[in-house]
């Protein structure tokens, strides 16, 4: 297992301006969350296998839902020390706003084409 600082110690080194917070940081969950908190990615883990990958939408803030799963279509998730999300490929919200993003070290990435 890889060391983590705890959630709420990078919250507080944002609070208090040591480091800039990220758009979006991440957490463990044992089963998909039934609220989304805008900013925070949760990683759906069980049995120590990851499953999903849950955030709220940076644009319109429905509930999207990535397959980290083997499958034959899905995303790698990694969540460096300070539980900054890094997802490959790009995320594109079809079903409701057509937003299209990368997740970089925590860091909201617009396409070139979803730039308003």
């Amino acid at each position: 297992m890889k060391f983590r600082l705890p959630l709420r110690w990078v919250e507080w080194l944002g609070t208090h301006r040591v480091l800039q917070r990220p758009h979006f940081l991440a957490c463990e969950v044992p089963e998909a969350p039934e609220v989304l908190v805008r900013g925070m990615l949760y990683h759906e883990v069980r049995d120590g296998y990851s499953k999903w990958a849950h955030l709220a939408c940076p644009r319109c803030c429905e509930h999207i839902q990535l397959q980290t799963a083997q499958a034959r279509q899905r995303w790698t998730l990694r969540i460096d020390w300070l539980n900054r999300p890094t997802i490959s490929p790009s995320i594109w919200e079809t079903q409701s706003c057509g937003a299209h993003f990368f997740v970089r070290s925590g860091q909201l990435l617009w396409t070139p084409d979803d730039r308003r």
